[in-house]
């Protein structure tokens, strides 16, 4: 089954918080970054809940990776 990936982002263009899914679309956008990991974490849990594996991943202000949170199997961390 594949992993739903949501991202927690930065956007200085309107300096809101955005919650993407890996390969672009917007979930939502948040005043907090608090706000947006509430809501990417309600999401993930909500696909984990219906059988599904998740995945959110929060970046910081400048876009470098900050924490993960997994829901289900942990994606394999080494190569092959």
């Amino acid at each position: 089954m594949k992993r739903q990936v949501l991202h927690v982002v930065h956007a200085s263009a309107d300096g809101r918080w955005h919650l993407n899914h890996e390969g672009g679309s917007n979930e939502g956008s948040f005043d907090t970054k608090q706000a947006a990991i509430e809501a990417g974490r309600s999401r993930a849990k909500d696909v984990h809940t219906r059988g599904g594996l998740a995945q959110l991943v929060v970046h910081r202000e400048d876009g470098s990776f900050e924490t993960e949170y997994t829901y289900g199997d942990d994606p394999r961390r080494t190569p092959g």
